[in-house]
């Protein structure tokens, strides 16, 4: 079962979710519910302009709690766990044109 899932309209929202400093990739879900670190997740994301849904078993690796500071909104990153797996590679080649952007993200 899905418990998470995030449809990124666009490349600036994908950017904010987007975990590079993970091993192997992740991706941060805004969500209320509290998860541990160490939690394994099914989450499923799709990118901007893009009509599948790609789904994936994470590990909790990232928690911001109700009312963040800066504003972050609440949620957790899950980092992919596996290494050569799809979902880093499509994610990177689809924020080639965000690569060393200032703008804020939702971890760090």
């Amino acid at each position: 079962m899905v418990a998470l899932e995030a449809q990124f309209e666009t490349t600036t929202q994908l950017y904010r979710a987007y975990m590079p400093f993970i091993r192997h990739g992740g991706l941060f879900f805004v969500t209320s519910k509290e998860y541990q670190l160490g939690e394994i997740i099914t989450a499923r994301y799709r990118l901007p302009g893009d009509n599948e849904w790609h789904t994936f078993d994470g590990l909790v690796v990232w928690c911001n709690p109700l009312g963040s500071q800066g504003g972050r909104p609440p949620g957790v990153g899950l980092g992919f766990q596996i290494e050569n797996n799809p979902h880093k590679a499509r994610i990177e080649k689809e924020l080639v044109g965000e690569a060393g952007s200032e703008q804020l993200t939702s971890t760090m």
